[in-house]
């Protein structure tokens, strides 16, 4: 029988378990260092994008193992570890009971089975076809990432791609495949680098570093092409607000406090004659459609200032009664346009399914979850084409930005611009909001789009339609800041025009790959 990589046929010596694992959380803690986090973390000298290109190394050792059952256990334990150290800061939520803390546990592990089923088929895959097979690891990887942006449920926080946000001299790419197609790019360097370490012919180490050098060189030249290209002249100025006004503005005197703060910042960036101000997501704990004292008063604003307002805001459905989390546009002159939000974060803004089973629509979550179980958010019904002299633009908020496909949907109604708000203030001085913005980079490559983002606590910044990022702000100060981004593009990517086709294609392929191993097994 043939050895494994662990030198062991059957996979049941405990020393060969041990090293199997450790080598397995050891990849899942280099994914991990990919990302970035707070510059304040006593890891953060480790966190590197470059990690991402080696990462997968030390499972790889692991590999093959003779049952699928191994490399299930191995990938859901390197996907386990990735996801908790990477997603720590879901335990530090504001406000949130000791059930968010054992969530995270339980989220980690949630996301480390879809990991460890792409290791798992990827384990047969190269068991049944040796050098060759490991060219399906993109394929699989890429084919999870893709399954685990779906649903209610859906998370795809932590794919590969993100990491690569601010190579943005290697990604323009994303255009065409969206952020999938990085993540497939940086799956295949690693699939490389392991054949090219592994290899003993000359020859084939050669041919390998060819290889390499083609996977950096084409997407480089690519990218050279493309971001050579001359911006449009035409802009539009847009104000960022960052109050710095987190879970307090829901106490006592809350309302008052994110008044006048949004309001002193919002004179003071008057001054440098933005056409828009935009107030971050919920920056006003109040129902602006029906609260008049509220409406008028940023009315009033808009008026003094002679600037257009957006903000976050609550909303509410007159049958359901149930609250929207909401983006309000003020323009005097106007009617009151909004845009209420779609796709809600699961337990922290809605509860998954409850729509289709009662039985959680029953249950006490302020229990569960402390002060966040109130947030049981009504779903907005469709996406809202703002009007405005400069070119029609969309919104998201918060969570909305980090899902591929909706936000070039947003795009693809004809908008000129896009803005983001967010409140990542329940997060704390985190990885979390550092992460969250770098999304932000992608969907600006994506659909060649140009992106203000306004954040309550930060990061808030500009990005122009190539992903060059300008005017970042710190986290947890008040800020302002003003800048020109541009209206037009030239005409819609191919990403926005077909969504996540790369993505839905190499998932049929990835299917397909399975399949064919499977049955190899079964034969033999």
């Amino acid at each position: 029988m043939k050895k494994t990589s662990l030198n062991n046929s059957d996979f049941t010596n405990p020393l060969d378990r041990a090293i199997g694992r450790g080598m397995s959380a050891f990849a899942g803690l280099l994914l991990a260092f990919a990302f970035p986090t707070e510059p304040d973390h006593p890891l953060a000298w480790m966190h590197n994008s470059m990690w991402g290109f080696v990462s997968l190394l030390p499972l790889f050792r692991c590999l093959p193992l003779p049952k699928w059952k191994d490399g299930f256990q191995i990938g859901w334990i390197m996907g386990s570890v990735f996801s908790l150290y990477s997603l720590y800061w879901v335990a530090y939520t504001q406000g949130g009971g000791l059930a968010v803390v054992g969530g995270t546990l339980l989220m980690a592990a949630y996301i480390g089975l879809f990991y460890g089923i792409a290791i798992g088929f990827l384990n047969i895959v190269v068991n049944r076809f040796a050098s060759a097979g490991w060219f399906s690891a993109p394929f699989f990887w890429t084919g999870i990432e893709y399954l685990l942006s779906l649903g209610e449920l859906g998370f795809p926080w932590l794919l590969l791609g993100i990491t690569q946000a601010e190579t943005i001299e290697l990604i323009q790419y994303a255009e065409i495949t969206g952020v999938y197609g990085v993540s497939f790019w940086v799956v295949l360097v690693n699939a490389v680098l392991w054949l090219s370490f592994t290899s003993v012919n000359l020859v084939k180490l050669s041919v390998g570093a060819f290889v390499l050098a083609l996977l950096f060189a084409l997407p480089w030249y690519y990218s050279f092409r493309v971001m050579d290209k001359t911006d449009p002249s035409e802009t539009i100025r847009v104000g960022l607000v960052q109050n710095n006004i987190g879970l307090e503005k829901w106490q006592y005197g809350g309302l008052e406090q994110s008044f006048s703060s949004a309001e002193s910042l919002s004179r003071k960036a008057a001054k440098q004659a933005p056409e828009i101000i935009v107030w971050p997501e919920t920056a006003i704990p109040c129902r602006l459609r029906t609260q008049r004292d509220c409406r008028n008063r940023v009315e009033n604003l808009a008026r003094e200032l002679g600037v257009t307002v957006l903000t976050g805001a609550t909303d509410r459905d007159p049958q359901s009664r149930e609250p929207y989390n909401t983006a309000f546009y003020i323009d005097p002159d106007r009617p009151l346009q909004s845009y209420a939000k779609m796709h809600l974060v699961p337990f922290g803004e809605r509860t998954p399914f409850k729509d289709y089973i009662s039985l959680f629509d029953n249950i006490d979550w302020t229990t569960l979850t402390g002060d966040l179980g109130p947030a049981e958010f009504a779903r907005g019904d469709d996406i809202t084409l703002f009007a405005n002299p400069k070119g029609a633009f969309t919104v998201l908020i918060c969570f909305e930005s980090v899902f591929p496909d909706f936000v070039r949907r947003s795009v693809d109604r004809g908008a000129s611009f896009l803005i983001i708000i967010t409140n990542d203030s329940w997060f704390g001085h985190t990885a979390g909001p550092f992460q969250h913005a770098q999304h932000s980079i992608l969907r600006a490559v994506e659909n060649r789009m140009a992106i203000a983002r306004c954040a309550t606590s930060g990061v808030s910044l500009f990005i122009d339609p190539y992903g060059r990022t300008s005017q970042a702000t710190d986290i947890y100060t008040q800020a302002f800041v003003v800048g020109d981004i541009p209206t037009k593009n030239n005409g819609k990517t191919f990403y926005t025009r077909h969504g996540d086709l790369f993505a839905q294609l190499i998932t049929g392929i990835s299917f397909l790959l399975g399949l064919i191993a499977i049955r190899a097994q079964r034969v033999t």
